[in-house]
């Protein structure tokens, strides 16, 4: 799965990734029989329908956190819906809403967060030219530094690289130059910036799971209207 699905199955709980990769498929590459096809990326319009995600989006994804690997996995509660639509401009939204939970393992020590339930909406636009992704995402929401240049984003504002946040608003745009790629394969990131942040209640992954690790089972608070 490429990392554009990968950001999607998380779902309301969104990747920090940003999707440095949405516009990886811009290079299309050739299938093969070792290498799986994977679905269009951007997604086509769902012509205002929200729509159950894909299997291909709802698969475990491991990624590099607290100084190993941590595996973010949906919970047995998922409700969380999609929709896709074209602006006049060319440019294609996603929404996300509904509720999901999650599931976080560390590999190093096998600690477990269970069922971490979230609900926030999030909205990813791309550039009708694939070179500009912009995340927006509303607490209760995940955000996980997927890449070197997200944990340097989120560091440079305060926050861990790896967090849950209650409320607010995370909002941030990636701009890509389409015609490099990194050593991963991926587009080249021009420029990353977080054009709002106003989380509230945030809470670092790795903390989270060291309090699993000791036993205790964390609490996060149920905020109330």
């Amino acid at each position: 799965m490429d990392t554009a699905h990968r950001l999607v199955a998380a779902a309301a709980a969104a990747l920090f990734a940003v999707a440095t990769p949405a516009v990886a498929t811009a290079q299309e590459p050739i299938p093969s029989e070792e290498q799986p096809v994977e679905a269009p990326w951007p997604p086509a319009s769902t012509h205002g329908q929200f729509l159950p995600l894909p299997e291909e989006a709802v698969q475990p994804l491991t990624v590099p956190a607290c100084d190993t690997e941590v595996t973010v996995s949906i919970g047995e509660n998922d409700r969380t819906v999609h929709r896709v639509w074209v602006t006049d401009t060319g440019d294609t939204v996603i929404e996300l809403r509904g509720t999901a939970s999650f599931d976080f393992t560390r590999a190093s020590d096998g600690a477990t967060l269970d069922e971490v339930e979230l609900d926030g909406a999030a909205f990813q636009t791309i550039s009708a030219d694939g070179t500009t992704v912009t995340f927006d995402q509303f607490g209760p929401g995940l955000l996980m530094s997927e890449t070197e240049d997200s944990a340097a984003l989120s560091a440079g504002a305060g926050l861990p690289e790896d967090f849950l946040f209650l409320a607010g608003r995370f909002t941030a745009t990636v701009t890509f130059d389409p015609e490099t790629v990194d050593e991963s394969g991926f587009p080249t990131v021009v420029s990353a910036e977080i054009t709002e942040n106003t989380t509230e209640y945030v809470f670092d992954v790795c903390d989270l799971l060291d309090q699993a690790a000791a036993g205790e089972q964390p609490d996060l608070p149920e905020l109330t209207d």
